[in-house]
């Protein structure tokens, strides 16, 4: 008889196992993405055992009307089990008991039919763009700490959605990576970045929508803050300008996935020209 498929919390000490299974698959996730996912969302992280052998993670991050789905991963020797099924299910549980009516996720190719068994729909095409630094212009104004409530302030006017715990984390590891432009009472956009182990990875970036041109020149001052780095940007396909910038400004396309949804659909604003990450919205 096959043993039981069981799920507990996923916590700190259970990160060299989370780790090994996002290097299994190319994922570059470092310590420190492991780290602040965990502070992000210290119960949102789940990982599935079979007697006393990890097999498996899951991870679910919510704001006020969206919940992420994301790192849904199982030991390779491990598949076939049942086990992601398992831990997809207790990650969509949980999103119904704090009542979020919309939950997403980005699929990795040829995977979508997987969630489309728990009821996911197709939205559109999520790409990851790669390039490596330039001595651009840095003509965007460093973030300092006190201006971090007006960079909630207008994330939130822009995207509708409360992402300060996420954007606070972002910032706090990295505010020499952040930039913004002021309008007279605010800002017309901002941009953040954070350090992995072979890229930085920019994101969010968010500008006024009637100000898309800031875009170009946060990213390029970004870039040209650290010009011998390389950089991956995650763009969401729905927002066509952005992906045409992304082209503009010499990014390689690398991999897509499937941008998809479970429940009330969340129309996401085309003010997001980077995604923080795939596993963060």
């Amino acid at each position: 008889m096959a043993e039981e498929i069981q799920v507990a919390r996923f916590t700190e000490a259970d990160i060299p196992f989370g780790k090994s299974l996002t290097d299994a698959e190319g994922w570059h996730r470092s310590f420190a993405d492991w780290k602040r996912l965990i502070a992000i969302s210290p119960y949102g992280m789940l990982k599935a055992r079979i007697g006393d052998k990890d097999v498996g993670v899951a991870g679910l991050l919510w704001y006020d009307k969206v919940a992420w789905l994301h790192s849904v991963l199982v030991l390779k020797e491990a598949r076939g089990q049942g086990i992601g099924r398992v831990i997809l299910k207790n990650c969509v549980q949980r999103a119904q008991q704090l009542k979020v009516p919309c939950l997403k996720l980005d699929s990795v190719r040829g995977f979508e039919s997987f969630y489309k068994s728990f009821g996911f729909v197709e939205e559109f095409e999520s790409w990851r763009f790669l390039r490596t630094g330039e001595h651009f212009p840095v003509v965007a104004e460093r973030i300092k700490p006190e201006l971090l409530d007006k960079v909630l302030y207008f994330d939130q006017a822009m995207t509708g959605l409360n992402r300060s715990r996420s954007i606070k984390a972002i910032y706090e590891d990295a505010p020499e990576l952040a930039f913004c432009i002021r309008a007279e009472a605010g800002l017309h956009g901002y941009i953040l970045a954070r350090k992995g182990e072979e890229r930085i990875q920019i994101g969010p970036c968010v500008v006024d929508k009637a100000n898309p041109e800031c875009a170009d020149r946060l990213i390029t001052s970004l870039i040209g803050s650290k010009p011998d780095a390389n950089f991956r940007m995650c763009v969401p396909g729905s927002n066509k300008a952005a992906v045409e910038l992304a082209r503009h400004l010499s990014f390689d396309s690398g991999i897509s996935s499937t941008r998809m949804f479970l429940g009330l659909k969340f129309e996401e604003s085309n003010a997001c020209f980077s995604m923080m990450s795939p596993e963060k919205g």
